[in-house]
C-alpha cells in the first residue's frame, strides 16, 4: 500500500498521540485500519493527506458512559455525499466500479464485536474522518 500512496502523492501523517491500551484481535483491527486507509486513499485519488491519530475520552458507548480509545483516520478527500451516507454501512452497497460494498459493513461489524463503534464525520469537498471507538483495556485494580 505504501507504493500506491507514494505514487498517488498521498502523504500519510501519524500525529503524536497518548498511549492507549485496547483489547482485541490485532489482525482484525489491522484489517479495519487498512480498509479505512484504502478508502481514504481512493477518496483522495491524487495529492492529499491521510492523518492517523489516537485519543482517549469518555463517551457514550452502548448507552453507557465509557472510557474509550478513538483511533482516527482523517483524509483530505472528496467527502461523502448525504445520499451515500444513508447507506454507508449497508452490505453490498458501493459507489466504486470494482467495489464489493463489504468493506465498511465488515469493518463496523468487527468493531461492534470488540464492544465498540465505527463513527464518521464528513464534509463534501473537505474530506472525511472515521473513528474506531473501542473501550479501554481494564487496568488491574489492587
Amino acid at each position: 500500500m505504501d507504493v500506491q500512496l507514494e505514487s498517488a502523492k498521498i502523504e500519510v501523517a501519524v500525529e503524536d498521540s497518548p498511549d492507549v491500551a485496547i483489547q482485541g484481535d490485532p489482525n482484525q483491527l489491522k484489517q479495519v485500519l487498512l480498509n479505512l486507509i484504502r478508502n481514504s486513499a481512493e477518496s483522495i485519488a491524487e495529492r492529499g493527506k491521510i492523518t492517523l491519530r489516537a485519543a482517549s475520552r469518555r463517551v457514550s458507548l452502548g448507552g453507557h458512559p465509557t472510557d474509550v480509545a478513538i483511533l482516527e483516520v482523517a483524509d483530505t478527500g472528496k467527502g461523502i455525499p448525504a445520499d451515500v451516507q444513508k447507506r454507508l454501512f449497508d452490505p453490498f452497497y458501493t459507489t466504486k466500479p470494482a467495489g464489493t460494498g463489504l468493506g465498511l459493513s465488515i469493518a463496523a461489524r468487527i468493531i461492534e464485536q470488540h464492544g465498540g463503534a465505527l463513527r464518521y464525520q464528513t464534509e463534501v469537498g473537505r474530506g472525511a474522518t472515521f473513528g474506531i471507538v473501542l473501550p479501554l483495556k481494564p487496568t488491574d485494580e489492587k
